[in-house]
């Protein structure tokens, strides 16, 4: 049986006292930003974990950590809370759940409810703009805030998110490696920033490679006509021949427009250059498209590692300087 990572493990790899280790854990003492690092980066790489039994996040709370997702019925963040409850249940820690929809007064009404139920911890799965409402709110009661999201640009909050311009280009540049240099965005909100990321990285990849970024090739998924748009896309321009797909609900979308207009989809080469196979990269999760896992590529952003990584961090409650950002990994 592996033997459990110790705080003298972390003390002695950090090459600190333990009682150094011990007052970052807890928040005391003055300790320097460059020990802090130090205590952090190795509790990451040894994966240390504070015993629930040991110390609490905050005497005399509950096990409880509260959680707090936009739309429980969003793919990646059911997983993010997979990840979330396989290391809390781990640390003898139940899950409490709430949904906030959109509105900032929702998500204001969840993290008071969670803090009057006396949750000795909140992560937010939600990405974009919060208010720093919710963090006033839990900094009063001491309570450990982390965000765990595919996008977020908090600077006062810690954070886990994914790499979503890292993902994009990747997944862009292995296409054009194959020698696709038609290649169209699809899908996503306009004011999404996951979507302004991965455009970004999609640029990035283009540029690079002396490919010019078209706007018009770039369809956002916020209105009952896309399929309509996705129709029109490839009959004007049939010599498209690769797509990045934002989400499974495009994804799904372009390929009932490829078999509606009779073209070939998969990973193999070009047909001709009049009419080529049509190859396709998804953000959809991938238990979403398993059923499609021959004909498409996957960028995976580890939805469950990022659950995994925020309510380890919640837990060892030690300061995160900088955001924690998991990277993607393409799946061909």
């Amino acid at each position: 049986m592996t033997r459990k990572t110790t705080i003298n493990d972390v003390a002695k790899y950090a090459n600190v006292s333990v009682t150094t280790v011990s007052l970052a854990l807890s928040g005391k003492g003055r300790i320097s930003d460059i020990t802090i690092q130090k205590i952090n980066e190795a509790i990451q790489e040894l994966g240390y974990i504070r015993n629930k039994s040991a110390a609490n996040l905050r005497s005399g709370q509950s096990a409880i950590i509260g959680v707090v997702v936009k739309d429980i019925r969003d793919p990646f963040y059911a997983s993010i809370i997979t990840g979330i409850n396989d290391v809390l249940t781990e640390q003898g820690y139940v899950i409490f759940l709430t949904q906030s929809g959109n509105e900032q007064k929702t998500l204001l009404q969840c993290a008071n409810s969670l803090i009057e139920q006396g949750v000795s911890g909140i992560i937010l799965c939600i990405g974009g703009q919060i208010t720093d409402e919710v963090k006033i709110m839990a900094d009063k009661q001491n309570i450990p805030l982390i965000i765990a999201a595919q996008s977020s640009n908090i600077d006062n909050i810690k954070v886990v998110r994914s790499d979503n311009r890292l993902g994009a280009k990747l997944a862009t540049e292995y296409l054009i490696n194959k020698g696709h240099r038609q290649i169209s965005y699809l899908g996503g909100r306009m004011d999404s920033l996951t979507r302004a990321e991965r455009l970004a990285g999609f640029a990035d990849a283009l540029f690079k490679h002396g490919l010019k970024f078209k706007a018009e090739w770039t369809i956002s998924h916020e209105h009952p006509e896309v399929l309509a748009d996705f129709e029109q896309l490839l009959k004007q321009h049939p010599n498209i021949s690769a797509f990045l797909c934002h989400d499974s609900s495009t994804t799904l979308s372009l390929m009932l427009t490829v078999s509606k207009l009779g073209r070939a989809l998969g990973k193999g080469r070009m047909i001709s250059y009049f009419e080529p196979q049509i190859e396709v990269f998804s953000f959809g999760t991938q238990a979403e498209i398993y059923i499609a896992k021959k004909l498409i590529n996957y960028i995976d952003n580890q939805p469950i590692e990022i659950g995994r990584q925020a309510a380890a961090i919640l837990l060892q409650n030690i300061p995160v300087l900088d955001p924690v950002i998991i990277k993607p990994e393409l799946i061909t």
